[in-house]
């Protein structure tokens, strides 16, 4: 890419960054009446599906693993179990009728979900991971980076070989900051594996197209649910830097970027601040996760 092509989309990308931070301080009275409600409980349930609001704000309740899923959690180590056991099963929600790209309902997909105490180790040092999500639109081929996130990577191997991720939804596509959100066995965007598991930062993350990284609901809140940056806003995440990333897509960004595509459920209601409107209009399944490695 040249340096003028470069140059041209820093600029588009922070005219994006101020329409949104415009856009933002318009909506704060709205938000302070939506405050009284959420004293109430109200917005707090709402509040309590996401890893980050509208604009890329992060909520200061609980995010996508969320309080229902891992109820029980006692941090890092999960709850009572020895490491990997299966301590019970979450139902999933139904998707919409249509499913994208002209797939099918994957076999399975509205059985109940495995929740795990959290794993012993399972990766090796020696190997390089590789993880692929077969999709409703296609593969995603991505290079888990076991050295810089081994703890997260380790999660996402065994819950992959368990079979947790197949049948699962996309459930969120948030076009302001190029994220595509899955890996919540109930669909809603507040289920988790049964633990949680710390973060891997730097304090230098960026997020750029490509990036796979770990949803939360604040510091040390990681579970199951991961997002893929498509494209150049996700760097709207950039200063923030409280995601842990763990892997990088080396083949089927154009899927990614073609599921991105797809409309959300309910336009009004994402911007009005309710982000259960980010559903995708047409079901995307994870029909399977395999790992390889190399």
């Amino acid at each position: 890419m040249s340096k003028s092509r470069n140059r041209q989309l820093a600029k588009q990308h922070a005219r994006r960054q101020a329409e949104r931070r415009a856009q933002q301080r318009r909506r704060n009275t709205a938000i302070a009446v939506a405050g009284v409600v959420a004293v109430l409980g109200i917005g707090f349930a709402a509040w309590a599906l996401w890893p980050f609001g509208d604009d890329a704000t992060p909520p200061t309740a609980s995010g996508p693993t969320g309080p229902t899923a891992t109820t029980g959690s006692t941090g890092p180590t999960g709850p009572t179990g020895e490491p990997g056991e299966q301590i019970g099963t979450v139902e999933p929600t139904a998707g919409p009728e249509e499913v994208a790209c002209g797939g099918e309902v994957p076999k399975g997909a509205m059985d109940p979900k495995p929740q795990f105490a959290a794993p012993a180790k399972v990766i090796e040092k020696s190997q390089t991971y590789v993880a692929t999500l077969q999709t409703s639109c296609g593969d995603i081929v991505i290079e888990l980076l076991d050295d810089r996130a081994p703890k997260t990577v380790n999660s996402f191997v065994f819950l992959a070989r368990e079979g947790f991720f197949d049948g699962q939804r996309i459930h969120r596509i948030d076009e302001s900051i190029d994220v595509l959100q899955g890996g919540d066995p109930t669909g809603t965007g507040g289920g988790g594996p049964g633990y949680t598991i710390p973060d891997e930062l730097t304090g230098e993350e960026s997020y750029a197209a490509g990036t796979f990284a770990m949803a939360n609901a604040g510091p040390d809140t990681g579970g199951s649910q991961f997002f893929i940056i498509t494209g150049v806003d996700g760097h709207a995440l950039d200063d923030q830097a409280a995601w842990t990333i763990f892997g990088t897509i080396v083949e089927g960004l154009d899927v990614a970027e073609r599921i991105q595509g797809i409309p959300i459920s309910d336009p009004e209601a994402a911007a009005a601040g309710d982000l259960t409107g980010q559903q995708p209009s047409q079901a995307v399944y994870i029909e399977r996760v395999t790992i390889d490695t190399k």
